[in-house]
């Protein structure tokens, strides 16, 4: 009786839980075409093949995983972090395709349908798995933006549809709905990105989008930031600039803390290049022109990592960046060779990548390089009217069962875009705090009170004094910084040469009188002996 009780049982468990025990992971629908965004806030697209880090992303919109980051490394993309877990010192994500280890990255891996792609938290040290894995197959392989019919509702981006006018109004007002109570945007990274994009003069802002610039300014204007990363810093002082925010005197100071990642030769993670085209926009801004060493530097290193293809890392985002960064510094046959880079990679539906991500920073290029959208016009829809498309019908970017974020992000970056308009264009500049008067050359009528600082000025202040505006070119600015100062100084030492000049007339009559006095001492003193030579010379 006993035995035969163990037999069902077993029977029993085995057909009930067997199944789920060998039960096929979640399945997704796998594009050709994704973008995917580092832990720098810079986006990555990838098409023509169908890889396994767009699975990734299509499994955190199928909600099979939850959130993941990505580190860019000089290597490629590397996962960070996966549903909210980072892993330890010794730990990482392996990567498997189909049971087997992969032996490239994600970015490189090519799957297939019914393909099975496992992620498993692994300590490197003792070689043990952690926890359970992280699994899901590609379900089928779906075609790319420009090889389907076109798309209706304003959802995407087709090789037949008519261009439609971006309202900039319209995504303001989808910002303003996104807007926090405290007047950010969540993420700090989100947050710096709505700011640059609110920083964007013009009369399409409304008296709610307005108010809702004025309490993001409050907001960025108090925040201080504890970046580990030179991309985080340079980003968050172009908010600030943006907003009309002297970076100087804001929380942290983030200037001195992004020159302080200076090298010698680049700035932030030498393996990248990225964080050094990011530093040149705030840096422009802040009292460092293209005469500076360490701009010279910058720019040198970003030169040095252009590839023989025109691009920066392959990239249409980062090297339509790189185009914004280097046009202030007239490197122009560099930029040629950057511009025919993004003119390959615009499709014959004339888009750039599948999203809007990329299309907002080609549009800002365009308006770098001072051409216009009609000129990269292709199938009959101008990437300015592209930018259109991907509108919808609530103001914001990218089609509506992405998440918030997402479209704040895509809808921050989409505003300067529609102007293409470059990020110098919209930072304002700035000057570095110069010290007006030394305690060395101070008089006695200007002389602090024992104990107290010297007289520190800004560049404001002198422009000022001067009559002369605040607010010009970062170039000219730093030049006219120069020439104040040297002004300053001559000034300084015109007065120390007033102070001085009785002294000097007194020396000047001293000498020949002393002269004087010493020949009568010494014709006195040799006269009886001299009067007795002469008086025997001339018997």
């Amino acid at each position: 009786m006993t035995k035969r009780f163990f037999i069902v049982s077993v029977l029993v468990f085995s057909f009930i839980f067997a199944p789920l025990a060998f039960a096929a992971p979640p399945s997704v629908d796998l594009p050709s075409e994704c973008t995917v965004v580092d832990t720098d806030g810079v986006p990555h697209t990838y098409s023509g093949e169908y890889l396994g880090i767009c699975a990734l992303e299509a499994a955190r919109l199928e909600g099979i995983v939850s959130t993941y980051t990505l580190q860019n490394f000089s290597f490629g993309l590397f996962l960070q972090s996966l549903n909210g877990i980072v892993p330890e010192e010794t730990e990482f994500w392996a990567l498997s395709h189909n049971n087997v280890e992969a032996s490239v990255g994600l970015a490189d891996l090519v799957v297939a349908e019914e393909d099975i792609v496992t992620f498993q938290l692994t300590d490197w040290s003792t070689n043990t798995k952690i926890g359970s894995p992280v699994e899901f197959s590609v379900r089928s392989l779906l075609a790319s933006v420009s090889e389907t019919s076109p798309l209706s509702g304003g959802g995407g981006a087709g090789e037949f549809l008519e261009e439609r006018l971006f309202s900039v109004e319209y995504a303001f007002d989808f910002l303003v709905a996104q807007q926090h109570a405290d007047g950010s945007f969540g993420s700090l990274m989100l947050t710096d990105w709505a700011a640059i994009a609110f920083g964007v003069e013009t009369d399409e802002c409304n008296d709610a989008c307005l108010a809702a610039r004025e309490r993001l300014r409050a907001y960025v204007g108090q925040v201080s930031v504890e970046a580990s990363s030179a991309t985080d810093l340079a980003r968050h002082i172009m908010a600030l600039e943006a907003l009309g925010i002297n970076p100087y005197e804001a929380p942290g100071s983030p200037v001195e803390a992004l020159v302080a990642m200076f090298d010698g030769v680049q700035i932030g993670d030498p393996s990248l290049v990225n964080d050094d085209i990011f530093a040149t926009f705030p840096l422009l801004h802040t009292g460092y022109s293209d005469a500076d060493p360490m701009m010279n530097a910058l720019v040198a290193f970003i030169l040095s990592k252009q590839k023989t293809n025109g691009s920066w890392e392959d990239s249409i985002d980062l090297t339509a960046a790189a185009i914004q960064a280097l046009e202030p510094f007239s490197k122009d046959a560099i930029i040629e060779r950057a511009k025919e880079f993004l003119r390959r990679n615009q499709n014959e539906s004339g888009i750039f990548g599948v999203n809007s991500f990329s299309l907002s920073w080609v549009l800002q290029a365009i308006g770098a390089l001072g051409e216009t959208s009609e000129a990269w016009k292709k199938s009959g829809v101008t990437p300015s009217g592209y930018l259109g498309i991907f509108q919808q019908d609530d103001g914001g970017m990218e089609p509506k069962v992405s998440d918030s974020d997402t479209r704040v992000w895509a809808t921050a970056y989409a505003i300067p875009a529609a102007f293409r308009r470059p990020w110098n264009d919209i930072l304002q500049s700035f000057g570095k705090p110069v010290l007006a008067i030394t305690t060395s050359e101070m008089t006695p009528s200007n002389a602090s009170p024992p104990g107290s600082e010297p007289v520190i000025d800004t560049k404001e202040n002198i422009s000022e004094a001067s009559g002369t505006s605040a607010e010009q070119n970062p170039l000219e600015r730093s030049s006219d910084t120069t020439e104040e100062t040297e002004s300053l100084a001559d000034s300084q030492l015109a007065l120390a040469g007033a102070a001085g000049s009785d002294v000097d007339g007194f020396e000047t009559y001293l000498i020949p009188a002393l002269i004087l006095l010493f020949s009568a001492l010494f014709a006195a003193l040799t006269y009886p002996f001299l009067s007795r030579f002469l008086g025997r010379l001339f018997r």
